[in-house]
């Protein structure tokens, strides 16, 4: 099933991969603070716009609309929404609190060290800078997504949604690029992994929708 999954959506999974990819060297060759002064240093009104409000699609509040929407459709892709979200979001949340406490954010490193062009109107944040949890959310969520709608064109577009939140957090530098890498890996791999586990096999109660609670009103009356 895997495999499957993985051919069946790969116009989010293998740009993914050559990202990562791509960005290795990139990682290894440079420090993370000489990586995000140099991406710092290409910014435009537009794209302060453009990210100061993309962003918030990595907020835990967004997924509420989604997930009410989904339960129109499918139970199975409410639950999976839900539990791939919360599950990879809190997994973030663990590394930051438990082993990364101390790791500070761009905000505070360069403090007093270099000028950065920084976003009116958006709170910095100085600690717990690793791993991203926008980027962690951002890719279970589009993931999410893109795994179970039969659009190819909306994989894709889900692929560039997860990408522009995630680079958001070094733009507007709430995290480092290496923040953002490793929260979208633990993103796509838990919502792989939930898929795998919630669409192994068919059972009744994954076709239930909210719809049903009228039909069966109507009934009843």
């Amino acid at each position: 099933m895997l495999v499957k999954t993985l051919k069946d959506n790969g116009l989010f999974y293998i740009p993914y991969l050559i990202l990562l990819l791509a960005l290795i060297p990139v990682l290894i060759l440079f420090t993370k603070p000489e990586i995000h002064l140099w991406i710092n240093q290409f910014n435009s009104d537009f794209s302060d716009w453009l990210f100061r409000h993309i962003t918030f699609l990595g907020d835990g509040l967004f997924i509420i609309l989604p997930a009410v929407v989904l339960l129109f459709y499918s139970l199975r892709h409410f639950i999976f929404l839900v539990v791939s979200y919360f599950s990879t979001g809190l997994f973030a949340q663990i590394l930051k609190r438990a082993f990364f406490e101390d790791v500070t954010r761009p905000s505070r490193y360069f403090h007093d060290k270099a000028s950065l062009h920084l976003v009116d109107g958006v709170e910095l944040l100085g600690g717990r800078s690793f791993p991203s949890g926008h980027a962690t959310s951002a890719f279970a969520l589009f993931l999410c997504f893109a795994l179970i709608s039969s659009n190819r064109y909306i994989k894709l577009a889900c692929f560039i949604l997860a990408c522009l939140v995630a680079f958001s957090r070094v733009y507007l530098s709430q995290h480092f690029l290496i923040d953002i890498y490793s929260g979208s890996m633990i993103g796509t791999l838990g919502a792989t992994g939930f898929y795998l586990v919630f669409y192994r096999d068919e059972r009744k109660w994954y076709a239930w929708t909210i719809q049903n609670l009228f039909r069966n009103d109507s009934n009843k009356a």
